[in-house]
């Protein structure tokens, strides 16, 4: 009996897993949508993407990722290398802040960064949605589309 029912929770774990699979995005899917929606930023070279988890501002729930690009030219030469937070709510591209480090919390209703609370270490949003500017690290960032 114990056993029926160890199987049956770990049929329905395996289920709840391949279904939340299932709703990420894969890495060529979020490049069309971003190509495709306006994202004004290069999409080639050595490009990452991590998704950071989820905010809810008012009724909208909009997913998190973190971009990093890196342009690695030949011994000698400057490298050149941005970050983004990248926002989308249901596959649609809401727009994106440059950053200059990568958030270490997020909550449902704010991203917290690696830097004194007097620089700027919060990025919140409220039933409005986005900030259009926002105090981080020491100056303004501005939400771009």
């Amino acid at each position: 009996m114990r056993s029926k029912y160890m199987l049956c929770v770990l049929l329905i774990a395996a289920l709840l897993t391949l279904s939340s699979d299932a709703e990420k995005l894969s890495r060529k899917s979020l490049e069309h949508i971003l190509s495709e929606q306006g994202f004004g930023v290069l999409l080639q070279g050595k490009v990452r993407f991590a998704h950071l988890g989820e905010m809810k501002c008012g009724s909208k729930i909009l997913d998190v990722y973190y971009y990093t690009w890196e342009e690695t030219n030949p011994p000698g030469r400057a490298i050149h290398f941005s970050q983004r937070l990248i926002f989308l709510e249901n596959r649609t591209y809401v727009g994106h802040y440059v950053i200059s480090d990568r958030p270490v919390l997020v909550k449902p209703d704010r991203l917290r960064f690696p830097v004194p609370e007097e620089e700027g270490n919060l990025l919140r949003c409220d039933k409005a949605g986005l900030p259009q500017s926002a105090y981080i690290d020491g100056g303004d960032i501005v939400l771009e589309k």
